[in-house]
């Protein structure tokens, strides 16, 4: 089975994205468990379509994660087993999300202390943006891996609040799969920001791609939430295991604050081909980092 169902969908899986190359960017991790692939983003071609991914890597079997609905429906239709494992939140950006009154008073608070502005890509900002990585609040702990976008990169946007004297203390980096789409890929403050530095940044960017003709912005998934409870077998067992790690990675409070701008919310699904072999969730805890967040976090509670 090939890849087609993905690349002629008019939606991507999160992280995905289309841009000004000649042939795709793919980042796929060989699983080696599970013997699976995960393709776990790509930049692809504007004009790109399936015929190019026909012949590529023949013989593996695919994972693929953050998928939405449709994506999960047309691979399902091809043979994939999919599996509910999140939410994404969608703000639509004619709409009230980022004028709510509690959003804006607190944006404006931040902005006596700064701005915001579009950063352009070049290596001095790319090293800026680790940096800032490095001061943030969970900055000292392993980092996630593969599972969104963390480099500035010339097919990503960054917008960043920089205090009177310059320094960056928040940033936000975007993916925009299409016109009128954009995705939420990193967010960063540092713990000694101004109260509403992230309110800020997300109403700078919303009335920003607003102007542009995007309608729409992704705040990307709250993982291991779920919109109702009628979960099967295998999906309450990838829930259970990822919300063991509630000490070192917070779900809760990314939900909160990203339903502080009352996103729609829908389902994101964790797709592979023919089926999923409970091997390959041992595969994504390790390679992705979560393995390396959990124990540092386990060594923390027993330090104290």
């Amino acid at each position: 089975m090939s890849l087609s169902a993905l690349v002629d969908s008019n939606e991507l899986p999160l992280s995905w994205t289309r841009g000004s190359f000649a042939v795709p960017r793919l980042q796929y991790v060989r699983l080696p468990l599970s013997r699976l692939t995960w393709l776990a983003y790509a930049t692809l071609p504007d004009s790109s379509r399936s015929d190019w991914f026909h012949d590529h890597r023949a013989g593996q079997r695919w994972l693929v994660r953050g998928c939405p609905e449709q994506v999960a429906c047309r691979l399902a239709a091809s043979g994939w087993e999919t599996f509910r494992v999140g939410i994404e939140g969608v703000i639509d950006l004619a709409g009230d999300g980022l004028q709510r009154r509690s959003v804006r008073k607190m944006a404006r608070a931040a902005l006596r202390f700064g701005q915001v502005s579009e950063i352009p890509w070049s290596p001095a900002a790319v090293a800026r943006l680790r940096w800032l990585a490095r001061e943030s609040r969970y900055g000292q702990r392993p980092q996630l891996r593969y599972l969104f976008r963390t480099t500035f990169d010339p097919e990503t946007r960054l917008f960043v609040f920089g205090d009177t004297a310059g320094v960056w203390q928040g940033a936000v980096l975007l993916t925009q799969p299409s016109p009128t789409t954009a995705v939420t890929e990193l967010m960063l403050r540092r713990p000694q920001a101004p109260a509403g530095v992230m309110e800020a940044l997300f109403s700078f960017v919303g009335a920003q791609l607003l102007a542009e003709g995007c309608r729409s912005l992704s705040l990307n998934e709250v993982p291991f939430h779920h919109l109702d409870d009628n979960l099967r077998p295998l999906e309450r067992l990838i829930t259970l295991i990822g919300r063991q790690m509630a000490t070192v990675y917070d779900s809760e409070g990314l939900y909160r604050f990203k339903n502080k701008f009352a996103p729609v919310w829908r389902p994101i699904y964790l797709c592979v081909q023919t089926r999923l072999p409970l091997l390959a969730l041992a595969d994504l805890f390790a390679v992705s980092g979560c393995l390396e967040l959990a124990t540092s976090g386990l060594h923390r509670r027993q330090a104290v």
